[in-house]
């Protein structure tokens, strides 16, 4: 069986995408008090909540092959651990829009909202540098780059 291509670097650009514009969309829909704008914000934060899942589902997959290619486990993990955050903030944020017409679930809701938003920049921010500072499956020429480590930055912080 040929291995699973690396589906991660695919999927993750919807959740961010979807999440974040879902809350313009959102307070767009609260300032102006438009079901239209309410409505396609829900709908986009379900679909960013589902790729979000999908994105932590072949995550650990994309992790585990970054390792082995010498990024550090503090960087994956770090990264892992805002889209696993930023999936459960996803998730509370939809469940708490079937009860937003109560003033209090509303405004958790639209809290959970801004917090699922907060994290999937943070694990798309985190993601990037295992990208670009650690060459987290970068090929050049058909080979995979070998990762030399972490930047000279983050080894002053793992010291700490």
């Amino acid at each position: 069986m040929p291995p699973m291509p690396p589906l991660h670097p695919l999927i993750v650009h919807a959740p961010i995408a979807l999440i974040i514009v879902s809350l313009v969309f959102e307070l767009v829909g609260r300032a102006t008090d438009s079901d239209w704008w309410k409505n396609a914000a829900f709908a986009m934060l379900i679909v960013g909540a589902l790729g979000a899942w999908a994105a932590v589902w072949t995550g650990g997959p994309a992790g585990d092959a970054a390792e082995r290619q010498g990024v550090t486990e503090h960087a994956v993990d770090d990264h892992e651990e805002a889209g696993r955050l930023t999936l459960w903030f996803a998730i509370s944020a939809v469940v708490g829009w079937t009860g937003a017409a109560r003033p209090v679930a509303g405004g958790l809701a639209l809290l959970l909202h801004v917090s699922a938003a907060v994290a999937v920049g943070v694990a798309a921010y985190r993601g990037g540098r295992l990208v670009f500072d650690h060459g987290a499956a970068v090929h050049v020429h058909g080979r995979l780059v070998p990762s030399d480590g972490p930047p000279k930055h983050e080894e002053a912080r793992e010291k700490d």
